[in-house]
């Protein structure tokens, strides 16, 4: 099918964990924040993601990996990512994930990773229009109050996005 934009192009970032440091393990983590023993869902890390001038997004893949760490091995963390448009309007990219498979491979001595990959398209506009900037959100919560959750994001996890360049 023809278009009248040209070339589709694809970019790869890398937002998370820009500051964070090697572990012992070599991989890069951002700074790791406790939830405190709270049930309420606590930001882990946020980026600002800012799309090419002129550019016509038609696809964003996401491969975000959160290292977690328990206090409490019989709590189920609670885990979302979301995507905040430039109109501050908040969607789950990632409804709050909440398993006690997470319990059972999540150790309270060191970060155990979790990851999730996923595909939106912005064509509807709900959830950005496609050429604006727009802002990913990593949370994370206990799901009892006497435990708390350790998290950090991992410098591996991208976001790409397909995009046509117009006008």
């Amino acid at each position: 099918m023809a278009n009248n934009y040209g070339a589709l192009l694809t970019e790869t970032i890398h937002p998370f964990a820009r500051a964070g440091a090697f572990n012992t393990t070599g991989a890069i983590y951002s700074a790791t924040v406790s939830t405190a023993g709270s049930t309420t869902f606590v930001e882990i890390e946020a980026a600002t993601i800012s799309l090419p001038t002129n550019a016509m997004v038609v696809e964003v893949e996401f491969g975000l990996t959160m290292g977690l760490a328990l206090t409490v091995t019989t709590d189920s963390p609670k885990v979302t990512f979301n995507i905040k448009n430039s109109a501050e309007t908040s969607y789950d990219t990632l409804v709050a994930f909440t398993s006690t498979t997470l319990a059972a491979i999540v150790s309270t001595t060191k970060l155990v990773d979790f990851t999730c990959y996923g595909r939106k398209t912005p064509s509807d506009g709900t959830y950005f229009d496609g050429r604006s900037t727009f802002n990913l959100q990593a949370t994370a919560a206990a799901n009892v109050t006497t435990s708390k959750v350790q998290g950090a994001m991992k410098q591996s996890s991208y976001v790409q996005y397909s995009y046509y360049l117009v006008g």
